[in-house]
């Protein structure tokens, strides 16, 4: 049984909970990425896309116009994303991508 808690503890969860629902939920968040993708920037570009993943938008989309080299490893936070996006009722799109794929 966890224990009890603390006045504190369920203001501050009940106004969570109640700034959730009242709180309007963005149509579109653009977040533009640049630079290298690949597995040394896996953790910062996971990072960012959590970051907006918690603002639970309508539609999250992912800018890439100015992402100068993707590595199969620099994709995997992209993936993640996007799958993570069915959960929550957002959808994921990654919009400009280069044709020169890997240069």
């Amino acid at each position: 049984m966890p224990p009890p808690m603390s006045p504190t503890e369920r203001l501050r969860r009940g106004s969570r909970a109640v700034l959730r629902r009242f709180r309007p939920r963005r149509e579109l968040l653009v977040l533009r990425l640049k630079g290298d993708l690949a597995a040394d920037t896996v953790q910062d570009t996971g990072r960012v896309l959590r970051a907006a993943l918690r603002e639970e938008p309508k539609v999250l989309e992912v800018d890439v116009s100015r992402v100068t080299h993707l590595s199969p490893d620099g994709a995997l936070p992209l993936f993640l994303a996007a799958r993570g996006t069915r959960g929550q009722g957002t959808r994921f799109r990654a919009t400009h991508a280069s044709g020169q794929g890997g240069r």
